[in-house]
């Protein structure tokens, strides 16, 4: 597998609507850019449901629910059909699976990571990621389920619908990824150091060695379409689970726009750098 970056959101133009949402934290915030409104479930119990109708036939594959607070125990499924309304034939049914990845055997710690949980235990946030094959679609039904979880409601960040981009061969070796604190620390007079805190983020910088003249093609119109302005989901590593799919899988943006060289004849290399929103 190589790196897939998710754009442009269908989602994000798409009428949604549910009854399991409180009404001050409605499931229309899914579709609104950076951290600050989120929408919530009026509690845990049972299936919650979103319905949505693409603006028109809308080719999809790949599904993203951005920081939520879901447990090892969530589950999730997602149809999509022919038709407006979930009507007509049901074109794909992922049927119902675990939202978020366990801690593989190579990564659990026995008494200090709980059996049975999740990658992102201790995070404060996770995210949940489905891949399948390009299908065209105009409308589904998302239903999620995490009875168990301790807040008492369901919350989620972003909602992402679309179409992949993957090129053939992944970033090179010499890929950088870090967390990044914008804290400031200042001394008291007692000669302390205090800190001011701030959310920590990951930022991503690598380079695409080998792009192909319609990977180039693509490439360019994605950057185009999204510059600086708009949020993006890449993962280096999909479907590959554990730590290493969920370090290197970030909703972000670019803080430079992205170069295309062309180094050797119908191939083209282009730098990368990215920040998590």
């Amino acid at each position: 597998m190589s790196l897939r970056i998710v754009t442009p959101y269908i989602s994000d133009a798409a009428t949604l609507s549910s009854s399991d949402f409180v009404a001050t934290l409605p499931v229309q915030n899914l579709q609104v850019e950076g951290r600050g409104r989120v929408a919530r479930t009026v509690n845990a119990t049972g299936n919650k449901t979103i319905l949505g109708n693409f603006a028109g036939l809308s080719i999809i594959s790949a599904l993203v629910l951005y920081r939520t607070n879901f447990t090892s125990q969530a589950t999730w499924r997602l149809e999509l059909y022919s038709g407006a309304n979930q009507t007509g034939i049901k074109v794909y049914d992922s049927g119902t699976g675990s939202a978020l990845p366990a801690i593989g055997w190579g990564e659990f710690q026995w008494g200090l990571l709980p059996w049975g949980g999740s990658v992102f235990t201790g995070w404060g946030s996770a995210f949940s990621t489905m891949w399948f094959d390009p299908i065209g679609a105009l409308s589904f039904r998302l239903t999620i389920a995490d009875a168990a979880n301790p807040a008492g409601y369901l919350e989620m960040k972003r909602l992402l619908m679309g179409n992949y981009f993957e090129p053939l061969v992944n970033v090179e070796y010499g890929l950088n990824l870090q967390w990044q604190d914008n804290s400031t620390q200042f001394r008291t007079q007692g000669n302390s150091i205090r800190t001011d805190n701030m959310a920590l983020f990951r930022v991503l910088q690598g380079r695409l060695p080998a792009l192909t003249q319609g990977e180039r093609a693509t490439f360019m119109e994605m950057t185009r379409q999204v510059a600086l302005r708009t949020e993006v989901f890449m993962s280096v590593f999909p479907t590959v689970g554990g730590s290493l799919e969920r370090d290197h899988a970030m909703l972000g943006k670019f803080t430079s726009m992205p170069n295309v060289l062309h180094s050797e004849f119908s191939s083209y290399k282009s730098d990368l750098t990215f920040e998590e929103v």
